[in-house]
């Protein structure tokens, strides 16, 4: 018999595009598996802002909290137990790129590692 454990969450944070995969554990025939139960990719294109000015816009930067929050808000429908939100090189070569990350954790509750390349 298949059941889902519980569901994670993982949002990658891209210089392209913020992509958001929701999958249930599951314990099957005696070994555990993850199931894709959502999937969701927006082309936010914050690498183009840090290209041409070295951060982060204010426009863009309102989208981007407002698309985070909108994942929160999806990850509660669907029960996430626990995420982990990566961010890469447009946030971290942002000027502006650790003042949003604050942001997001104070107004949002989520926190965003920036990994290194």
């Amino acid at each position: 018999m298949e059941y889902p454990l519980r569901k994670l969450a993982a949002i990658d944070i891209g210089s392209n595009a913020i992509r958001c995969q929701i999958s249930a554990v599951l314990y099957y025939q005696g070994r555990y598996r993850l199931k894709r139960v959502e999937y969701v990719r927006f082309p936010m294109r914050l690498g183009e802002d840090v290209i041409a000015s070295g951060q982060i816009s204010p426009a863009k930067e309102e989208k981007f909290v407002k698309f985070l929050h909108s994942l929160k808000l999806l990850m509660e429908v669907h029960e996430v137990r626990h995420h982990l939100i990566c961010a890469t090189s447009a946030m971290r070569s942002a000027a502006n790129g650790a003042a949003i990350v604050a942001r997001v954790h104070r107004e949002l509750g989520l926190t965003i590692k920036v990994i290194d390349g």
